[in-house]
């Protein structure tokens, strides 16, 4: 397990790796990001939100992280508690909310158990059972688990085939739209041409009409599916 915490003061930080031991320290936020989309391990990331006199910078930095990472639980550890409603606005889907200025035996009380609450969160997620499910193909039955896809697409230039894009692998095939998003409550369909797997939303660029999925892709999702996206990033 990694830990990555921003904290811009020196003593905030040492009060923080006291609780949490080895941890990797930055005061920096693009040298946080950089550092996080290389390391592929299991991370919990603990966020400052007033950055060099910047009041609201971290909830900018955990948007960035979650175009890149949905999985990796956030802590905030603030002292401006008043932006705790503004941290839902963000869908940065933050796993707690810690007030700096708590009396230390409180704080570190509360940080502890933030912390034992994102290792069960991340243990849970790393144990998720196969979904596998048959592709509605009439040459052949193929099963594919659910959480291997990404998204799917339908294929612009060829009638009612469509491209299953997974972790590892493309599947194309014969089927509708339709038929893939019954194939699984996993399977959310945001646009005429896209689904996109439920687990794999890192977040929504609301200006540009688009969803940000794992891996840095983005795809346009319609307006009549906007409500369900909102409702299921809350």
């Amino acid at each position: 397990m990694h830990y990555y915490v921003l904290e811009d003061q020196p003593i905030q930080q040492r009060r923080i790796q006291q609780i949490i031991g080895v941890c990797r320290l930055f005061d920096q936020p693009a040298q946080l990001l950089a550092a996080l989309q290389a390391d592929e391990d299991s991370k919990i990331i603990l966020l400052d939100l007033d950055l060099h006199t910047v009041t609201d910078a971290g909830l900018s930095v955990a948007q960035m992280i979650r175009t890149f990472d949905s999985m990796s639980p956030i802590i905030i550890v603030s002292t401006h508690t008043e932006l705790l409603a503004a941290s839902y606005r963000y869908q940065i889907a933050a796993l707690d909310f810690i007030d700096k200025s708590q009396a230390d035996g409180q704080f570190q009380s509360r940080l502890r158990s933030a912390l034992h609450a994102a290792t069960n969160q991340l243990a849970l997620h790393a144990k998720k059972m196969p979904e596998m499910v048959t592709l509605p193909s009439i040459r052949h039955h193929e099963t594919v688990d659910v959480n291997e896809i990404i998204y799917i697409a339908s294929n612009a230039g060829a009638s009612h085939r469509v491209v299953i894009h997974c972790q590892q692998r493309q599947i194309d095939l014969r089927a509708t739209m339709k038929a893939m998003a019954a194939l699984s409550e996993q399977l959310i369909q945001i646009h005429a041409a896209y689904i996109v797997n439920r687990d794999k939303i890192c977040c929504l660029d609301v200006k540009n009409h688009t969803v940000i999925l794992q891996h840095q892709i983005r795809l346009p999702y319609s307006k009549k599916y906007f409500k369900k996206l909102q409702t299921l990033l809350r």
